[in-house]
């Protein structure tokens, strides 16, 4: 439930973000990343900000939870018992 309440605050902040970084009276100048030009207004980068965060938290969390269960079925296998791959 908490998870889901989070998801919520999390996207109206975006969302309210986004809309009140948009329009003519806030362009983006002269600005670029790794040599790519941005155009547009700071909530189109708020925007891109955003979704490479949720990237890189899905990736961290994957990869922590392939972490967690590697140790969970190691401690579950009898001593002795070796380890199937594949």
């Amino acid at each position: 439930m908490l998870f889901i309440v989070g998801v919520i605050v999390l996207l109206v902040v975006a969302i309210v973000g986004v809309l009140s970084n948009a329009g003519a009276g806030h362009p983006l100048t002269d600005f670029s990343v790794f040599g790519y030009h941005l155009t547009g207004s700071t909530g189109t980068l708020f925007l891109l900000g955003i979704a490479v965060g949720a990237v890189a938290s899905l990736g961290f969390s994957s990869t922590s939870c392939g972490t967690a269960w590697t140790k969970l079925t190691a401690a579950a296998r009898p001593p002795g018992m070796p380890r199937l791959v594949g």
